[in-house]
């Protein structure tokens, strides 16, 4: 669904234009179109719609079938929900289907079991996962399980513990295991894919240091392995409480459940202690499948309200036996307040930033050899906060 065209002339001269989805704690979900022409990047609004709902926090986009699905947070007290959307080749979005879920979603993903699809969503201010068969042609879903959570007492961080928050989605490389890391419990809950079903089964969860606040994980797999392969697995996370950089490496086990060895961990600052009041946000792995990225909110890194994103070198290996090398590689400006979410580019030379307390999305330049950010090449003030910012893939 990269919608790249040749646009009408800027500045004088031919363009190229790359289209982007943001959405904000406003109720809107904005297109926005990068022009790149000879006079340099200019970032554009070309569209909205307040048909998410109040609070969009998550955008997920289907690419077969030109559609996208946002998730309203409600952070405000109204009902929570989950919307689809198709794509109009102008870049407007036309509501096809809504439904009411339980509060708090803030992130999901795709699966496929059976021939099927779903999808899962994480509900922090809920305490729940829930999941939902989809019909990808038509972008209509019907909602399937509710887990929801409960804790005996406050975690250590009591005034962020004083429940289950789920936070985020992983699947793993093998799309039999969904994995939600719960920053109230420091807990990643850990689910079984029923193959035929689709439905979750919950497994024992990985159990994370106390008051770490797990947020955000992210699967890596040796470039080139087959999609089946359990061979040099591993498994990222982003801790928000206490910005940590854990490591662990995966193994699928006889009886079909992940085991978790922990063999990294680090500040997002790469040892340095974390500078009061920030927090680590969004985790991804580079294109290039050789950098870990995550970004840093609050600290001011950079200058005042400019914070930042760091970045982790991770080799492949080549062998039977798989390197443990990760290593710091450093800090870049986020060019901007609470880089909340983030996202590269699929060519891996661009990256757009979701500054939720500046009110803007940025797109900056990077390097995926190097794994190292760039200049800012284009930025946009929006209403609202803003959520999250995707590449229209």
């Amino acid at each position: 669904m990269k919608l790249l065209c040749l646009a009408a002339a800027l500045f004088g001269g031919s363009s190229l234009a790359s289209r982007l989805f943001a959405a904000s704690y406003a109720g809107l979900v904005t297109t926005l179109d990068l022009d790149e022409s000879q006079a340099g990047y200019r970032l554009t609004p070309i569209s909205d719609t307040n048909a998410c709902g109040a609070s969009p926090s998550w955008l997920m986009p289907d690419a077969d079938n030109g559609l996208l699905y946002c998730l309203n947070e409600a952070i405000d007290g109204s009902n929570a929900t989950l919307t689809s959307f198709k794509v109009n080749t102008n870049g407007s979005l036309t509501e096809i289907y809504q439904l009411e879920t339980v509060t708090g979603p803030v992130h999901s993903r795709f699966y496929s079991a059976g021939g099927r699809t779903f999808f899962v969503v994480a509900h922090y201010s809920g305490s729940s996962v829930t999941t939902y068969s989809l019909e990808p042609a038509a972008g209509t879903f019907t909602h399937l399980q509710t887990f929801t959570y409960k804790l005996d007492g406050p975690g250590a961080v009591p005034d962020r513990q004083e429940a289950p928050h789920p936070h985020g989605v992983a699947i793993d490389p093998t799309g039999r295991f969904v994995l939600v890391p719960d920053l109230g419990a420091d807990y990643v809950r850990i689910y079984h894919i029923n193959s035929s079903t689709g439905l979750l089964e919950e497994q024992k969860p990985l159990v994370a240091s106390p008051g770490s606040g797990p947020r955000h994980g992210v699967f890596w797999t040796p470039k080139g392995a087959h999609p089946d392969s359990t061979k040099g697995v591993r498994y990222y996370l982003a801790s928000e409480l206490n910005s940590h950089l854990t490591g662990y490496e995966v193994t699928y086990t006889r009886n079909g459940k992940l085991s978790f060895h922990k063999f990294y961990e680090t500040t997002t600052y790469g040892g340095s202690q974390p500078p009061a009041g920030s927090t680590a946000a969004e985790i991804t792995i580079s294109p290039g499948n050789n950098h870990i990225v995550i970004t840093n909110r609050n600290d001011n890194t950079f200058g005042s309200s400019n914070d930042s994103v760091a970045v982790f070198s991770c080799a492949d290996a080549s062998g039977s036996f798989f390197k443990k090398n990760v290593t710091f590689s450093g800090l870049y400006p986020a060019y901007g307040s609470i880089p909340r979410q983030f996202e590269i580019s699929e060519e891996g030379d661009k990256l757009a930033l979701a500054l939720q307390n500046s009110h803007r999305v940025a797109v900056a330049g990077w390097d995926d050899e190097t794994g190292s950010a760039g200049p800012l090449l284009a930025e946009t003030t929006l209403d609202g906060q803003i959520t999250a910012v995707i590449w229209d893939l």
